[in-house]
């Protein structure tokens, strides 16, 4: 399939080097990479008392503050009313205990050496001063969707020769970009993804990288596809996975390291797409976390705009309009009318195809035009201007655009609070003039914002060209830096981690 929001660069790259590393510091003690050590807990999934340190074992971070969501009147007004779009009404629990931790593997091991080396090898010089061994865990968690209970994947790199008396450490979320649509499907399924964890974890965080809801790694199976795109779903198992730092078990808190609820996000494609909701949820769903910055990378911010290119030439985003309707109608409650939208037979094909495989192919096939794959009455209102009109297929895009949602950003921001909005000049996928533009609207409404462009950076590049500015970000948002927005989208300049000519 061409993926209209792939995975960025830095991850696949990384994915290809770890290979050729050794994983672990201590054959004796550590294991391989695609070896895991499993310990599981019973747990009653879908319920869970209110409160309390939850997690498999026992011990969790003292000084990590227990869920807090909603609770104030606006937050409640969504919080009580979240559906969109036609979706059956629900309100979001309150009462389970997010985060719990119902079963973890221990899937690698990393030595500072092994992580130097790799980046250094892959990435070149960043301004990442790496500290400490790293193991890496998969942990199914608790989290919520459509106001039930339900159990998510998420990845812990962790920091294991921490020193006793070390000040907590910030906590890094770095959300994946598209890797499927269905169980097994999310990034843990290799294992080698959690190289990318483990170097910012030997560089003093602990990194939480969640699988999203649907594309978990463990049984049993979710039952539906991952609703791709949709802001809520992802948010919301996101900011639950940083809450299983609360419960962590003895055989994953190894060292003196001990987590911070001191958030930073970074996000690329469908996973900067994830970043941005989660500033937008955080302070409706999680008002126990404190959130300190967000870096957004090649995010398609305007779902709208993205759409409305997709559905008016045949382009590779069009294949990703497709999985977006094809994935996310169940979890609007629409799957049985997704004729509506596309033609037969591939009201059926697309969410049978997405379920088949992590790499279903290309949706489009050998469609020559749009009329063979959408129906007239979405493609005339998006000539006509009216795509936002059509329910609830148009609503869905307004919906998960953070432009256009009904949702409104309600954070009151730290002097030092800010994102990081990254682009690529060169991006053939998610549409650069486009998020030119919602970047402005965004940080023009109130988002406190910078832009940054690679000149010459494709989709899968703009991550990786400018990740030492990533980095410097990222650690003055955690100092305390006063934020100066800048609300005017730059030219492109040549970022720091440009490769040479």
């Amino acid at each position: 399939m061409t993926q209209l929001f792939p995975r960025t660069s830095l991850g696949l790259v990384l994915l290809s080097a770890v290979a050729a590393l050794p994983a672990c510091g201590d054959d004796s003690e550590s294991p391989d990479p695609g070896t895991t050590t499993t310990t599981t807990t019973t747990t009653t999934t879908g319920e869970g008392g209110a409160g309390g340190a939850g997690g498999a074992g026992g011990g969790g971070a003292a000084d990590f503050p227990a869920p807090v969501v909603a609770g104030t009147p606006d937050t409640d007004a969504l919080a009580n009313a979240p559906a969109r779009c036609g979706q059956p009404a629900h309100a979001w629990r309150k009462d389970l205990d997010f985060g719990r931790i119902s079963a973890h593997e221990a899937q690698s091991s990393y030595t500072k050496a092994v992580l130097q080396a790799l980046l250094g090898a892959v990435v070149g010089d960043l301004p990442l001063e790496l500290k400490y061994d790293v193991d890496v865990h998969l942990v199914t968690y608790l989290t919520q969707d459509r106001g039930e209970g339900i159990d998510a994947t998420t990845l812990i790199a962790w920091p294991t020769n921490v020193p006793a008396d070390a000040e907590a450490l910030p906590t890094l979320v770095v959300l994946h970009g598209t890797t499927g649509f269905t169980d097994g499907c999310g990034s843990s399924a290799d294992s080698t993804w959690g190289a990318l964890s483990a170097a910012f974890a030997s560089a003093g965080f602990v990194v939480v990288s969640p699988d999203y809801i649907g594309l978990k790694a463990t049984p049993p199976e979710t039952g539906f596809l991952h609703p791709y795109l949709v802001g809520q779903a992802t948010a919301i198992a996101s900011l639950d996975a940083v809450r299983v730092l609360r419960g962590l078990p003895e055989e994953i808190r190894k060292g003196g390291a001990r987590p911070s609820p001191r958030v930073v996000v970074l996000g690329g494609s469908q996973g900067g797409h994830a970043a941005l909701w989660v500033d937008r949820l955080a302070p409706y769903y999680a008002r126990e976390l404190e959130l300190v910055g967000v870096a957004a990378t090649v995010p398609p911010a305007d779902m709208v705009g993205q759409a409305t290119l997709a559905l008016t030439t045949l382009r590779p985003s069009t294949d990703n309009i497709m999985a977006f309707y094809g994935a996310s109608a169940g979890w609007y409650g629409a799957a049985g009318d997704l004729g509506q939208v596309l033609v037969p037979p591939l009201d059926q094909d697309v969410p049978a195809a997405l379920g088949a495989s992590c790499d279903p192919g290309g949706l489009v096939g050998g469609a020559a035009s749009l009329d063979e794959i959408f129906q007239p009455e979405v493609l005339d209102a998006v000539a006509a201007g009216t795509y936002a009109d059509v329910a609830p297929w148009g609503c869905m895009g307004v919906e998960n655009g953070l432009t256009t949602t009904s949702i409104g950003r309600i954070q009151r921001d730290a002097a030092s609070y800010g994102i990081l909005f990254v682009t690529g000049e060169a991006d053939t996928l998610v549409d650069t003039p486009t998020e030119r533009a919602s970047f402005e609207a965004l940080c023009n409404a109130g988002t406190p914002a910078q832009y940054l462009e690679c000149a010459g950076a494709s989709h899968t590049e703009a991550t990786t060209w400018a990740l030492p500015e990533i980095v410097t970000f990222l650690q003055a948002r955690l100092a305390g830096e006063a934020f100066a927005p800048t609300c005017q989208a730059g030219a492109p300049g040549t970022c720091a981690g440009t490769p040479p000519p």
